[in-house]
């Protein structure tokens, strides 16, 4: 469903950004694509003349042309969030020339920020429980280690302690044989008498 409403939106830009309004800017914006090092230039141009003035109607023409280059597909940087922006003033601005299409395509600008800004959101949880992830492969990494040097103990203990049992069982032996002599040179004493 997503998908479908995606394509939707990516063909209806692709129909608005070739479409013109016959009164709204000296250049058409889907005429001669500007080359990709020139659209800096061009928006630098047109954010001027917004803020020379921005009431005069080249500045509402600027709105629209910075709408239509933020949302150009031969565009590498595009930024729909602007084009939305921008094409939202123009339109607030110039109430007259709007049409159902120019609608269209601010409902189409507006979804796609707002999808954009929803995946930028993920990317962030992704990227949060990406580090918690590292964080916790190395406290099991570290686990491990421990684990690895305790086992190791563990065996050298079990080492010693049977050395001790043995020790112990032969300290017992050595304990029986000297009570059992003494006990003979108890009985020879007692002959001897």
């Amino acid at each position: 469903m997503k998908l479908a409403v995606i394509i939707a939106l990516v063909v209806a830009i692709s129909g608005c950004s070739h479409t013109t309004n016959s009164g709204s800017v000296d250049n058409n914006p889907a005429g001669k694509p500007i080359a990709n090092d020139k659209y800096a230039m061009e928006i630098r141009e047109l954010n001027q003349v917004i803020q020379k003035n921005s009431e005069s109607g080249a500045a509402k023409n600027a709105h629209l042309k910075l709408a239509h280059l933020y949302s150009d597909h031969k565009n590498h940087r595009r930024n729909y969030h602007k084009a939305y922006h921008h094409l939202r003033t123009y339109i607030s601005l110039e109430e007259s020339s709007v049409d159902g299409e120019m609608l269209n395509w601010m409902a189409s600008l507006k979804e796609i920020d707002r999808l954009s800004k929803q995946i930028a959101a993920q990317h962030e949880q992704i990227n949060k429980m990406q580090g918690q992830l590292n964080k916790t492969k190395k406290a099991k990494l570290a686990l491990g280690r421990t684990n690895r040097q305790l086992t190791r103990e563990e065996i050298k203990l079990r080492e010693k302690n049977r050395k001790l049992e043995e020790s112990n069982q032969n300290l017992k032996k050595t304990i029986e044989m000297l009570k059992s002599l003494d006990q003979r040179l108890e009985e020879k004493r007692k002959n001897f008498k």
